[in-house]
């Protein structure tokens, strides 16, 4: 069995969110600053009032890699299966890891236009990403 989310309190607003099909990440509500991973205070400015936003869930592949050996037998049937930082449309810079899904590894190229998805183990889900049926959208 796949391993489960452990939310904590920074990130439990993440763990619901994609439990709830929706891609949530933290505003700073001084600067408007988008970040992620989840963390106590803003990247830009240091302001501790931040606020979990839904986004679009599009974005483009920033880089990646192939993963074609596992030692964790609970993802022995998806070898090879790809890693990457996703690089949201709503600001420049702003990347999740995830896996990407629904393609051939070696199909995968950086700059791939990609749409969240969620994969669902129990009650949590784990955001993920595939090709976008939105190729040319951007925010």
């Amino acid at each position: 069995m796949k391993p489960t989310p452990a939310p904590d309190d920074v990130t439990a607003f993440y763990w619901r969110g994609a439990a709830e099909g929706e891609l949530l990440v933290l505003r700073c509500a001084a600067c408007g600053y988008l970040s992620h991973p989840p963390d106590v205070s803003c990247a830009r400015c240091g302001a501790v009032a931040l606020d979990p936003v839904e986004m679009s869930g599009l974005g483009s592949v920033y880089s990646f890699a192939i993963v074609r050996q596992t030692y964790d037998p609970a993802f022995l049937p998806e070898v090879p299966y790809v890693v990457a930082l996703v690089e949201l449309d709503e600001q420049p810079g702003l990347l999740l890891l995830a896996n990407i899904v629904e393609i051939e590894p070696e199909l995968v190229e950086i700059g791939m236009r990609v749409e969240v998805t969620f994969e669902h183990r129990g009650d949590d889900a784990v955001p993920q990403f595939r090709p976008s049926e939105h190729a040319g959208a951007t925010s």
